[in-house]
């Protein structure tokens, strides 16, 4: 279970929550105690470690992610392996565009097209360096505090050769959903393929639908390779037309027919009415900065036409702006400047007539109280929330929600949610102290609600033993409340025990049975517990 490592440290790594699970790994939040820092910790799961294949999948994946710096390709810190953990340290960030696809449903066309130059400018350095990703989707994309994309999860991807840009042939691999055609026919891929799966992500993040909904693997498959997707517009009128076409044409089937390159997709994303009005001046976005990585220039028609539709628009926003200002002082004086009085209503203002303020309105509706008229947003409504009082050990750490709020015991407030999830969990215990985390799940919760909650979590200690004869059976009684665990003393010399109090009880045919009491504690017993049993 990926709450195991929840609370425990895996080298420097202290891990604190369980960020998100994939096929073979799973991908916590961890504090790099060295550092003092948050980081995303990638974790091989247990049941791949000592398999060639997934240990090499996951190296690859880090390798390659290294090797490819930029501000929209996730950072990688550190990799290691402790006690046959395989792991990886990248620079954090909590949310993916998955997640917030899955909760807000789509986004505004100018998000889509700010998130898509991003993650077309990853995809330019990567296509330079001869790295196809293959495996483009909404899971994959990580976004910033600031918004913006960081392209992840290089498990699929493949460096090539020089002079050798295709990838291998007759095998399919990557998510049904938005990989391309020709991956689906399992033919040679090119840098190509990429940028379909990144028309299949904006298309799901601008519509809130797939190009191809289904459940079936080879259904999906087959329409990727058959069926013209529908119009986004059908589903999402609100689109522009230009952005429209541009999804239409990276959803091509043949390769040919698509946008050539990820840097001109860049500028095409850049170049629509829609686009952030600093897309074009990013140093970061855009050709100017993968050209470092190609071996041609833009021709001099090129660079002559984007001198031309640069020069336009500022001929054009400049126009705008005279006009502004001409209609402005043809205007009659403005009123008193106003106030904004404790009400949320605005008030007069004493003194001259000139300044800067909020006019008040001689005649009309009334304003509304709720509305902030500085801003001109809705005031937000009270948050409802929920108090918690949990109690644990000392030691152990306490979550609300996958988030660390205390240690041994915390009263608070909790924003409200119809379902809650508290965790305590013993820091440091070994994966196999199944008492040192304890979860319970809250349901039915009401808004301002008191929950009292007891999280009664243990840890382990490993207890030695030397017994005769061998055969004899070794059994620890709780006297805590715990279950009563048994072994022969021929199969073990050691038991891992939760702490507290137990009664030891040997047995063996034909010998007297021996039985006393033991305490376990955390710093575990050092020297192995002697007892030779008197037989006949």
């Amino acid at each position: 279970m990926p709450n195991r490592y929840l609370g425990r440290r895996i080298g420097k790594y202290r891990v604190t929550r369980l960020l998100g699970t994939g096929a073979c790994s799973w991908v916590y939040e961890a504090v790099d105690q060295d550092l003092e820092i948050p980081v995303a910790l990638k974790i091989l799961r247990p049941e791949f470690a000592g398999q060639e294949q997934a240990e090499t999948r996951f190296r690859r994946e880090a390798a390659t992610a290294a090797r490819l710096r930029h501000p929209n390709i996730v950072y990688v810190r550190d990799v290691g392996q402790v006690d046959g953990t395989a792991f990886v340290a990248m620079e954090l960030h909590p949310l993916t565009l998955g997640r917030r696809l899955a909760l807000v449903g789509s986004l505004p066309e100018t998000e889509c097209v700010r998130l898509g130059i991003g993650i077309a400018a990853a995809l330019a350095v990567a296509h330079a360096s001869r790295v196809i990703h293959r495996d483009i989707k909404p899971d994959n994309i990580l976004l910033s505090q600031s918004g913006d994309a960081v392209v992840a999860d290089f498990g699929l991807a493949r460096a090539l050769p020089s002079g050798s840009f295709p990838s291998d042939t007759n095998t399919v691999e990557g998510t049904p959903h938005y990989f391309s055609p020709e991956q689906a026919r399992g033919r040679e891929l090119d840098h190509r393929s990429d940028l379909y799966s990144l028309g299949a992500t904006l298309y799901r993040a601008a519509t809130g639908r797939l190009p191809f909904e289904g459940d079936d693997w080879y259904t999906i498959a087959r329409a990727h390779v058959e069926t013209p997707p529908s119009s986004p517009r059908a589903h999402a009128p609100a689109l522009t037309p230009q952005f429209e076409a541009l999804l239409l044409r990276l959803l091509a089937k043949d390769p040919a027919d698509r946008v050539p390159s990820a840097v001109a997709l860049v500028d095409a994303l850049a170049a629509l009415p829609s686009a952030p009005a600093h897309a074009a001046t990013l140093p970061r976005l855009g050709s100017r900065t993968v050209e470092a990585f190609r071996p041609q220039v833009p021709g001099r028609f090129h660079r002559l036409l984007t001198a031309a539709v640069f020069g336009l628009v500022a001929v054009l926003a400049g126009w705008m702006a005279w006009g502004r200002t001409s209609s402005g002082s043809s205007a009659a004086p403005s009123p008193r400047p106003t106030s904004i009085d404790s009400t949320g209503n605005p008030t007069a203002r004493g003194g001259a007539a000139s300044g800067s303020g909020i006019p008040l309105a001689s005649s009309g509706p009334p304003r509304d109280s709720t509305r902030d008229t500085t801003r001109h947003r809705p005031i937000p409504a009270p948050v409802r929330r929920v108090r918690l009082d949990l109690s644990a050990p000392d030691s152990a750490q306490l979550y609300v929600d996958n988030r660390l709020v205390a240690v041994g015991r915390w009263r608070g407030e909790v924003p409200f949610a119809p379902r809650l999830t508290v965790r305590a969990v013993v820091p440091d215990a070994p994966a196999t102290c199944h008492t040192a985390l304890h979860d319970t799940v809250l349901t039915r919760v009401t808004p301002g609600q008191r929950l009292v909650i007891d999280l009664p979590v243990r840890g382990c200690a490993v207890v030695r033993y030397r017994v005769e004869p061998r055969d004899a059976r070794v059994s620890f009684l709780s006297l805590d409340g715990g279950n009563t665990l048994e072994t022969r003393a021929d199969s073990a010399v050691s038991f891992s025990l939760p702490t507290g109090r137990y009664l030891m009880r040997i047995s063996a045919p034909r010998c007297i049975t021996f039985s006393d009491t033991i305490v376990v504690r955390t710093s575990g017993n050092a020297s192995p517990l002697p007892r030779k049993l008197f037989c006949s």
